[in-house]
C-alpha cells in the first residue's frame, strides 16, 4: 500500500468551526486548528511552493472549499493506490523505498510539488486545486513520476533548464502512458479552466518556442519563465509543451530515461534542440 499521510480530517474541523466566524477570525483559526497541527508540512510547503498570501482568499470561501475538498479526499487514496504502481512498472524501478504521499489544502499557489520531508520523498497534493478524478489521476501520475525519479537519480538541479525540461517531458510521457486517451490539454493543465487556447497556441508558435529555450538553456532564470510563473509571451509554462515535445523526439523508453544522469539527460535535451 502506497504511504499516505492525511491532514484533510483536521481541515475539515477547521472548516467546519470557520462557517460560523467572520474573515479575520477564520485566518485565526487557520493557523490554530489546521496548519499548527502539521508544521512540518507547512514549513516545507511555505519554503518550496506555497505562499501565505492566498490564505485570506482561501478561507473567504471556506463552504465552497471544504464541499471541493471532501469530494478530492473521498477519491483521492484510491487514485494513488491505483495509479503509483502503474507508474513504477512504467519505470521499471524497484519498489523501495516508495515516496509518501501527503494530503492537504494549501493557498492557491501550487497544485502539487515534490520535496523531502522529514527524510523521505514526498509528494504534497493540494486538494484546493481539485477538478475532478481522471484530471486528478493525470496529475498524481505527473508527481508520482517525480517523485520516483528523484528517488533513483536524488534532486536534480533546479536552476538547469535542460533538466527541467528532460524530468517535466518524462513526468508527461508517463502520465499519457498509465492514464491514456485523456484531452490532450489535460497532460497539462489537470482540468484547470481557461487555458484552451494554450495548446494550439503553443503548437502555432512551436519553432519560435523551441528557439527562444535553446538561447537560455544557459540561464537560470528560464526555470522560472518557462515552468514557473513567468510568461513566455505573454503565455504561462510554455516549457512543458517544449519538454513533452522534446522528451518524445528521443524515442527513448521510460525505464531508460528515468535512469539518466544529470549530465546525459542534458546533453540530450541539449542535442534535440539543435
Amino acid at each position: 500500500m502506497a504511504q499516505i499521510r492525511n491532514t484533510i480530517p483536521d481541515f475539515q474541523r477547521f472548516a467546519g468551526r470557520a462557517l460560523s466566524v467572520e474573515q479575520r477570525t477564520r485566518e485565526q483559526l487557520w493557523d490554530e486548528l489546521y496548519r499548527s497541527l502539521h508544521p512540518d508540512v507547512f514549513e516545507r510547503f511555505f519554503d518550496g511552493q506555497g505562499s501565505r498570501e492566498g490564505i485570506p482568499a482561501l478561507v473567504h470561501r471556506i463552504r465552497a472549499l471544504r464541499a471541493r475538498v471532501q469530494k478530492a479526499v473521498a477519491v483521492m487514496p484510491d487514485i494513488i493506490e491505483g495509479v503509483e504502481p502503474a507508474v513504477r512498472s512504467t519505470l521499471d524501478v524497484p519498489d523501495a523505498p516508495e515516496p509518501l504521499h501527503v494530503l492537504m489544502v494549501g493557498s492557491f499557489s501550487a497544485n502539487a510539488f515534490v520535496d523531502r520531508l522529514d527524510g523521505d520523498v514526498a509528494v504534497f497534493h493540494c486538494l484546493e486545486w481539485f477538478a475532478g478524478r481522471d484530471p486528478a489521476r493525470v496529475l498524481v501520475a505527473h508527481e508520482d513520476t517525480h517523485a520516483w525519479h528523484q528517488l533513483a537519480q536524488g534532486p536534480g538541479p533546479g536552476d538547469d533548464p535542460a533538466w527541467s525540461a528532460f524530468s517535466e517531458g518524462l513526468a508527461i510521457s508517463v502520465s499519457r502512458t498509465v492514464v491514456p486517451d485523456r484531452p490532450e490539454d489535460e497532460y497539462f493543465w489537470y482540468g484547470l479552466g481557461g487555458f484552451e487556447e494554450w495548446l494550439p497556441w503553443c503548437r502555432e508558435h512551436r519553432d519560435e518556442l523551441r528557439e527562444r529555450f535553446r538561447e537560455r538553456l544557459d540561464d537560470p532564470e528560464a526555470v522560472e519563465a518557462f515552468f514557473g510563473g513567468g510568461f513566455v509571451e505573454d503565455h504561462w509554462r510554455v516549457g512543458f509543451f517544449i519538454a513533452d515535445e522534446l522528451v518524445r523526439d528521443l524515442g527513448v523508453p521510460p525505464p531508460q530515461l528515468v535512469r539518466m544522469s544529470v549530465e546525459d539527460a542534458g546533453r540530450a535535451i541539449r542535442d534535440a534542440l539543435r
